[in-house]
């Protein structure tokens, strides 16, 4: 996981002015994986999915918009937040990305 601060300038801007609805983050995390062996690719992608579940778990496995968590960050995009093998929550994936500013895209 790479964190990297994100906050200042940003949070002054009202959280629906934008379609960018992340406002009062301070930490933008990214989760990444390398492998050499193409062999490992089934091995390395369980293994970043169960972390990511777990860490996400009391919200159906993604980081649902709520006190602690802001939802994903759109320039960190991840193709199993459409899929409900891995995401379950209940949210689609937009939400995650643009919370209630996805209908003015």
């Amino acid at each position: 996981m790479q964190l990297s601060s994100f906050g200042g300038q940003v949070n002054a801007v009202a959280q629906d002015a934008t379609a960018s609805s992340h406002r009062s983050a301070a930490f933008k995390m990214a989760w990444m994986l390398y492998w050499a062996d193409p062999g490992d690719e089934a091995k390395s992608l369980a293994w970043i999915r169960e972390s990511y579940q777990e860490v996400y778990a009391e919200t159906g496995g993604v980081p649902v918009p709520n006190d602690v968590t802001d939802g994903c960050y759109v320039n960190y995009p991840d193709i199993d937040l459409g899929d409900p093998q891995y995401n379950p929550s209940d949210v689609p994936w937009h939400d995650l990305y643009y919370k209630g500013n996805y209908p003015r895209l």
